[in-house]
Protein backbone atom coordinates (compact mmCIF):
# COMPACT_ATOMS: atom_id res chain seq x y z
CA UNK A 1 0.00 0.00 0.00
CA UNK A 2 1.45 3.33 -1.16
CA UNK A 3 2.22 6.15 1.62
CA UNK A 4 0.28 8.74 1.07
CA UNK A 5 1.88 12.07 0.23
CA UNK A 6 2.62 14.53 2.65
CA UNK A 7 0.51 17.90 2.81
CA UNK A 8 1.39 21.75 3.13
CA UNK A 9 -0.90 24.32 3.17
CA UNK A 10 -0.37 28.05 1.74
CA UNK A 11 -1.79 31.16 3.52
CA UNK A 12 -3.01 34.13 3.35
CA UNK A 13 -4.37 33.19 -0.61
CA UNK A 14 -6.58 35.55 -2.09
CA UNK A 15 -8.93 34.92 -5.17
CA UNK A 16 -7.38 38.08 -6.71
CA UNK A 17 -3.90 36.77 -6.70
CA UNK A 18 -3.24 33.48 -8.37
CA UNK A 19 0.46 33.15 -7.05
CA UNK A 20 -0.56 30.64 -4.14
CA UNK A 21 -2.48 28.41 -6.35
CA UNK A 22 0.11 28.12 -9.16
CA UNK A 23 2.57 27.30 -6.31
CA UNK A 24 0.54 24.64 -4.89
CA UNK A 25 -0.31 23.61 -7.82
CA UNK A 26 3.55 22.81 -8.99
CA UNK A 27 4.51 21.97 -5.55
CA UNK A 28 1.48 18.60 -5.81
CA UNK A 29 3.12 18.01 -9.02
CA UNK A 30 6.51 17.62 -7.13
CA UNK A 31 4.58 15.02 -4.80
CA UNK A 32 4.00 17.08 -1.87
CA UNK A 33 0.21 17.57 -1.72
CA UNK A 34 -0.22 21.32 -1.25
CA UNK A 35 -2.82 23.83 -0.98
CA UNK A 36 -4.18 27.65 -0.69
CA UNK A 37 -5.95 28.69 1.73
CA UNK A 38 -8.05 31.46 1.54
CA UNK A 39 -10.77 30.91 4.15
CA UNK A 40 -9.10 30.90 7.92
CA UNK A 41 -11.00 31.33 11.57
CA UNK A 42 -10.64 35.21 12.62
CA UNK A 43 -9.57 34.52 15.83
CA UNK A 44 -6.57 31.62 15.61
CA UNK A 45 -5.95 32.22 11.78
CA UNK A 46 -2.65 29.85 11.78
CA UNK A 47 -3.74 27.24 14.26
CA UNK A 48 -7.18 26.94 13.01
CA UNK A 49 -6.42 27.09 9.63
CA UNK A 50 -4.33 24.16 10.52
CA UNK A 51 -6.77 22.42 12.59
CA UNK A 52 -9.65 22.84 9.77
CA UNK A 53 -7.29 21.97 6.88
CA UNK A 54 -6.70 18.42 8.63
CA UNK A 55 -3.17 18.97 10.67
CA UNK A 56 -1.16 18.79 7.45
CA UNK A 57 2.62 19.11 7.84
CA UNK A 58 4.00 21.92 6.68
CA UNK A 59 2.54 25.66 7.04
CA UNK A 60 3.86 27.95 4.90
CA UNK A 61 3.47 31.43 5.42
CA UNK A 62 3.21 34.34 3.29
CA UNK A 63 1.64 38.34 4.18
CA UNK A 64 2.31 38.23 7.52
CA UNK A 65 0.05 41.34 8.11
CA UNK A 66 -2.57 39.40 7.71
CA UNK A 67 -2.74 37.56 10.56
CA UNK A 68 -1.43 40.50 12.67
CA UNK A 69 -4.42 42.90 12.60
CA UNK A 70 -4.80 46.37 14.12
CA UNK A 71 -6.12 49.26 13.82
CA UNK A 72 -5.65 50.74 10.23
CA UNK A 73 -3.34 47.53 9.32
CA UNK A 74 -1.23 47.99 12.41
CA UNK A 75 -0.16 45.48 14.28
CA UNK A 76 -0.35 45.65 18.59
CA UNK A 77 1.58 44.55 21.10
CA UNK A 78 -1.11 42.01 21.98
CA UNK A 79 -1.74 40.69 18.51
CA UNK A 80 2.43 40.09 17.58
CA UNK A 81 2.00 38.42 21.10
CA UNK A 82 -0.79 35.97 20.03
CA UNK A 83 0.40 35.47 16.57
CA UNK A 84 4.19 34.09 18.45
CA UNK A 85 1.77 31.65 20.84
CA UNK A 86 0.06 30.23 17.87
CA UNK A 87 3.76 29.77 15.84
CA UNK A 88 5.05 28.11 18.44
CA UNK A 89 1.86 26.25 19.51
CA UNK A 90 2.16 24.62 15.96
CA UNK A 91 6.00 24.07 16.51
CA UNK A 92 5.17 22.03 19.75
CA UNK A 93 3.04 19.85 17.25
CA UNK A 94 5.54 18.90 14.85
CA UNK A 95 4.72 21.24 11.78
CA UNK A 96 7.04 23.13 9.92
CA UNK A 97 6.89 26.23 8.96
CA UNK A 98 8.21 28.08 5.95
CA UNK A 99 8.00 31.77 5.10
CA UNK A 100 7.91 33.51 1.91
CA UNK A 101 9.49 36.92 2.56
CA UNK A 102 7.55 39.58 -0.03
CA UNK A 103 7.58 42.69 1.67
CA UNK A 104 10.46 43.87 4.64
CA UNK A 105 7.96 45.49 6.07
CA UNK A 106 4.09 45.94 6.53
CA UNK A 107 2.90 48.19 4.23
CA UNK A 108 1.18 50.15 6.63
CA UNK A 109 4.62 50.38 9.06
CA UNK A 110 5.91 54.12 8.49
CA UNK A 111 9.24 54.18 9.26
CA UNK A 112 10.26 50.90 11.26
CA UNK A 113 6.77 50.40 13.38
CA UNK A 114 8.17 48.40 16.91
CA UNK A 115 5.45 45.85 16.84
CA UNK A 116 5.60 45.17 12.93
CA UNK A 117 9.28 44.41 13.85
CA UNK A 118 8.77 42.45 16.49
CA UNK A 119 6.37 40.06 13.93
CA UNK A 120 9.07 40.10 11.37
CA UNK A 121 11.85 38.76 14.01
CA UNK A 122 9.83 36.56 15.87
CA UNK A 123 8.91 34.78 12.19
CA UNK A 124 12.69 35.07 11.03
CA UNK A 125 13.73 32.72 14.60
CA UNK A 126 10.19 30.33 14.05
CA UNK A 127 10.42 29.76 10.45
CA UNK A 128 12.17 26.76 9.66
CA UNK A 129 12.89 27.69 6.06
CA UNK A 130 12.84 31.55 4.96
CA UNK A 131 12.05 32.41 1.02
CA UNK A 132 13.36 35.28 -1.07
CA UNK A 133 12.93 35.95 -4.39
CA UNK A 134 16.51 37.86 -4.91
CA UNK A 135 19.94 38.06 -3.12
CA UNK A 136 18.91 41.66 -2.61
CA UNK A 137 15.77 40.42 -0.44
CA UNK A 138 18.22 38.89 1.27
CA UNK A 139 20.38 41.02 2.11
CA UNK A 140 18.15 43.83 3.15
CA UNK A 141 16.30 41.04 5.17
CA UNK A 142 19.53 40.25 7.45
CA UNK A 143 20.73 44.03 7.64
CA UNK A 144 17.18 45.35 8.94
CA UNK A 145 16.59 42.71 11.86
CA UNK A 146 20.37 41.62 12.41
CA UNK A 147 18.94 37.79 12.69
CA UNK A 148 21.14 35.00 14.16
CA UNK A 149 23.75 33.48 12.15
CA UNK A 150 21.40 29.91 12.61
CA UNK A 151 18.24 31.70 11.09
CA UNK A 152 20.76 33.11 8.16
CA UNK A 153 21.15 29.84 7.43
CA UNK A 154 17.90 29.59 6.89
CA UNK A 155 17.20 31.74 4.24
CA UNK A 156 16.48 30.43 0.14
CA UNK A 157 16.70 32.51 -2.44
CA UNK A 158 14.31 31.27 -5.30
CA UNK A 159 12.39 32.90 -8.09
CA UNK A 160 9.00 34.45 -8.31
CA UNK A 161 7.31 32.15 -10.96
CA UNK A 162 5.45 33.78 -14.18
CA UNK A 163 1.74 33.75 -14.88
CA UNK A 164 1.94 32.69 -18.33
CA UNK A 165 -0.13 29.53 -17.83
CA UNK A 166 -3.01 31.63 -15.77
CA UNK A 167 -4.29 34.37 -18.26
CA UNK A 168 -5.28 34.99 -21.88
CA UNK A 169 -3.06 36.60 -23.43
CA UNK A 170 -4.11 35.81 -27.11
CA UNK A 171 -6.23 38.66 -27.11
CA UNK A 172 -5.87 40.79 -29.13
CA UNK A 173 -4.80 44.36 -28.74
CA UNK A 174 -6.74 46.43 -30.93
CA UNK A 175 -9.87 43.93 -29.82
CA UNK A 176 -9.16 44.98 -26.13
CA UNK A 177 -8.75 48.72 -26.87
CA UNK A 178 -12.17 48.54 -28.12
CA UNK A 179 -13.83 46.47 -25.31
CA UNK A 180 -12.88 48.94 -22.97
CA UNK A 181 -13.84 52.43 -24.90
CA UNK A 182 -9.95 53.28 -25.99
CA UNK A 183 -8.13 54.61 -28.92
CA UNK A 184 -6.81 52.25 -31.15
CA UNK A 185 -3.59 54.43 -31.95
CA UNK A 186 -1.59 55.98 -29.94
CA UNK A 187 0.10 54.69 -27.05
CA UNK A 188 -1.12 53.30 -24.16
CA UNK A 189 0.36 53.66 -20.68
CA UNK A 190 -1.21 51.50 -17.94
CA UNK A 191 -1.22 51.04 -14.25
CA UNK A 192 -2.77 47.83 -12.44
CA UNK A 193 -3.89 46.89 -9.74
CA UNK A 194 -4.61 48.19 -5.64
CA UNK A 195 -4.06 51.64 -5.20
CA UNK A 196 -1.97 52.49 -1.93
CA UNK A 197 0.44 55.28 -1.09
CA UNK A 198 3.47 53.87 -1.21
CA UNK A 199 2.47 52.93 -4.89
CA UNK A 200 2.55 56.21 -5.65
CA UNK A 201 0.45 56.65 -7.93
CA UNK A 202 -0.06 60.71 -7.99
CA UNK A 203 3.10 61.10 -8.88
CA UNK A 204 2.42 58.84 -11.90
CA UNK A 205 -0.50 61.34 -13.17
CA UNK A 206 1.86 64.36 -12.76
CA UNK A 207 4.74 63.07 -14.49
CA UNK A 208 2.56 61.49 -17.58
CA UNK A 209 1.31 65.27 -17.89
CA UNK A 210 4.93 66.55 -18.30
CA UNK A 211 5.66 64.02 -21.08
CA UNK A 212 6.34 66.64 -24.13
CA UNK A 213 6.29 64.05 -26.63
CA UNK A 214 2.93 62.69 -26.06
CA UNK A 215 -0.10 62.85 -28.54
CA UNK A 216 -3.91 63.30 -28.27
CA UNK A 217 -4.51 59.58 -28.91
CA UNK A 218 -1.70 58.80 -26.32
CA UNK A 219 -3.54 57.31 -22.88
CA UNK A 220 -2.59 56.60 -19.22
CA UNK A 221 -5.20 54.17 -17.92
CA UNK A 222 -4.87 53.55 -14.00
CA UNK A 223 -7.13 50.88 -12.60
CA UNK A 224 -7.44 49.76 -9.39
CA UNK A 225 -9.45 50.72 -5.79
CA UNK A 226 -7.58 52.99 -4.03
CA UNK A 227 -6.89 52.59 -0.13
CA UNK A 228 -8.33 54.61 1.61
CA UNK A 229 -11.09 55.93 -0.50
CA UNK A 230 -9.54 59.85 -0.28
CA UNK A 231 -6.30 58.26 -2.76
CA UNK A 232 -9.15 57.77 -5.22
CA UNK A 233 -10.43 61.39 -4.97
CA UNK A 234 -7.09 63.23 -5.30
CA UNK A 235 -6.10 61.30 -8.43
CA UNK A 236 -9.90 62.39 -9.88
CA UNK A 237 -8.80 65.64 -9.05
CA UNK A 238 -5.81 65.59 -10.91
CA UNK A 239 -6.64 63.30 -13.65
CA UNK A 240 -9.61 66.67 -14.32
CA UNK A 241 -6.69 68.41 -16.08
CA UNK A 242 -5.90 66.05 -18.56
CA UNK A 243 -8.56 63.84 -20.46
CA UNK A 244 -5.91 61.44 -21.82
CA UNK A 245 -6.18 60.27 -18.22
CA UNK A 246 -8.41 57.19 -17.73
CA UNK A 247 -9.41 55.94 -14.35
CA UNK A 248 -11.10 52.84 -13.50
CA UNK A 249 -11.42 53.04 -9.43
CA UNK A 250 -12.33 50.04 -7.93
CA UNK A 251 -11.26 46.44 -8.19
CA UNK A 252 -11.25 44.81 -11.24
CA UNK A 253 -12.72 41.36 -12.14
CA UNK A 254 -9.32 39.25 -13.67
CA UNK A 255 -11.01 39.64 -17.28
CA UNK A 256 -11.41 43.29 -17.30
CA UNK A 257 -7.65 43.57 -15.74
CA UNK A 258 -6.57 41.12 -18.57
CA UNK A 259 -8.09 43.46 -21.16
CA UNK A 260 -6.51 46.08 -19.59
CA UNK A 261 -3.08 44.53 -19.76
CA UNK A 262 -3.34 43.52 -23.37
CA UNK A 263 -4.99 47.07 -23.72
CA UNK A 264 -1.46 48.81 -23.23
CA UNK A 265 1.49 49.14 -24.80
CA UNK A 266 3.36 49.01 -21.75
CA UNK A 267 2.65 48.87 -17.71
CA UNK A 268 4.13 51.44 -15.04
CA UNK A 269 4.81 50.74 -11.56
CA UNK A 270 5.91 54.15 -9.65
CA UNK A 271 6.33 52.79 -6.35
CA UNK A 272 8.65 54.09 -3.72
CA UNK A 273 8.90 51.34 -1.25
CA UNK A 274 9.28 48.01 -3.41
CA UNK A 275 11.38 44.58 -2.40
CA UNK A 276 9.58 42.30 -5.13
CA UNK A 277 6.46 42.57 -7.44
CA UNK A 278 3.76 40.02 -8.35
CA UNK A 279 2.66 43.14 -10.56
CA UNK A 280 6.00 42.91 -12.60
CA UNK A 281 5.90 39.64 -13.39
CA UNK A 282 2.46 40.00 -14.49
CA UNK A 283 2.82 42.51 -16.96
CA UNK A 284 5.87 40.61 -18.63
CA UNK A 285 3.42 37.51 -18.45
CA UNK A 286 1.13 39.41 -20.49
CA UNK A 287 4.09 40.52 -23.07
CA UNK A 288 4.51 43.97 -21.81
CA UNK A 289 7.52 45.90 -20.88
CA UNK A 290 7.56 47.81 -17.59
CA UNK A 291 8.82 50.78 -16.33
CA UNK A 292 9.45 51.01 -12.88
CA UNK A 293 12.16 52.07 -10.22
CA UNK A 294 15.27 50.69 -9.48
CA UNK A 295 14.24 49.23 -5.91
CA UNK A 296 14.59 45.87 -4.69
CA UNK A 297 14.75 42.58 -6.99
CA UNK A 298 13.80 44.58 -9.88
CA UNK A 299 17.12 45.37 -11.20
CA UNK A 300 18.37 41.85 -10.68
CA UNK A 301 15.11 39.73 -11.71
CA UNK A 302 13.62 42.10 -14.62
CA UNK A 303 14.98 41.49 -17.99
CA UNK A 304 16.84 44.30 -19.52
CA UNK A 305 15.53 44.70 -22.71
CA UNK A 306 11.74 44.32 -21.60
CA UNK A 307 12.23 47.40 -18.99
CA UNK A 308 12.53 50.66 -18.13
CA UNK A 309 14.17 51.13 -14.39
CA UNK A 310 14.78 55.12 -13.65
CA UNK A 311 16.31 56.26 -10.12
CA UNK A 312 13.35 56.97 -7.94
CA UNK A 313 15.18 59.62 -5.92
CA UNK A 314 16.20 61.74 -9.22
CA UNK A 315 13.89 64.63 -10.02
CA UNK A 316 12.26 63.87 -13.61
CA UNK A 317 13.37 60.43 -13.86
CA UNK A 318 10.06 58.69 -14.22
CA UNK A 319 9.08 61.32 -16.62
CA UNK A 320 11.84 60.61 -18.54
CA UNK A 321 11.15 57.03 -18.49
CA UNK A 322 7.60 57.68 -20.19
CA UNK A 323 9.72 59.71 -22.92
CA UNK A 324 12.17 56.74 -23.23
CA UNK A 325 8.94 54.64 -23.86
CA UNK A 326 7.36 56.70 -25.85
CA UNK A 327 10.16 56.58 -28.24
CA UNK A 328 10.93 52.81 -28.44
CA UNK A 329 9.69 50.02 -29.90
CA UNK A 330 7.87 48.55 -27.91
CA UNK A 331 5.82 46.13 -29.58
CA UNK A 332 9.49 44.45 -29.51
CA UNK A 333 10.27 45.12 -25.81
CA UNK A 334 6.71 43.13 -25.25
CA UNK A 335 8.09 40.31 -27.22
CA UNK A 336 11.40 39.94 -24.79
CA UNK A 337 9.06 40.32 -22.01
CA UNK A 338 6.83 37.39 -23.16
CA UNK A 339 9.62 35.38 -23.67
CA UNK A 340 11.88 36.14 -20.30
CA UNK A 341 7.98 34.91 -18.68
CA UNK A 342 8.41 32.07 -20.21
CA UNK A 343 11.57 31.11 -18.93
CA UNK A 344 10.62 31.12 -14.96
CA UNK A 345 8.51 28.22 -15.18
CA UNK A 346 7.02 26.94 -11.56
CA UNK A 347 8.65 23.44 -12.03
CA UNK A 348 11.83 24.20 -10.93
CA UNK A 349 10.75 26.49 -8.32
CA UNK A 350 7.60 23.84 -7.15
CA UNK A 351 10.59 21.03 -6.99
CA UNK A 352 13.19 23.12 -4.57
CA UNK A 353 10.21 24.71 -2.50
CA UNK A 354 9.25 20.85 -1.92
CA UNK A 355 13.02 20.29 -1.10
CA UNK A 356 12.15 23.08 1.90
CA UNK A 357 8.94 21.52 2.55
CA UNK A 358 10.98 18.28 3.47
CA UNK A 359 13.43 19.46 5.50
Amino acid sequence: MSQAAPRAILLPSYQWNPYQRLLAEAVSEAGFEAAAVHEWPRRTPLLGAWLQQGRPQVLHIHWIQEFLGGSKGKPTGRNVRWFDWQLQALKRAGVRIVWTVHNLKGHAAKGQDPNDAAAHRIMIERADAIILHCEYARESLIEMYRPSAAAQDKMHVLLHGSYVRQYDVDLDQQAARRALGLTEAGTIFAFVGSIRGYKNVGELLDAFMRVDELSSDDRLFIAGRPYPPKFGRKLEKLASQDKRIVLELDRLPEEQRTRILRASDAVVLPFRDILTSGSAILALSHGRPVIAPAMGCLPSTLPAGATFLYDPDAEGALTEALQQAKAADLAEMGRRARAYAETIDWGPIAEQTAALYRG
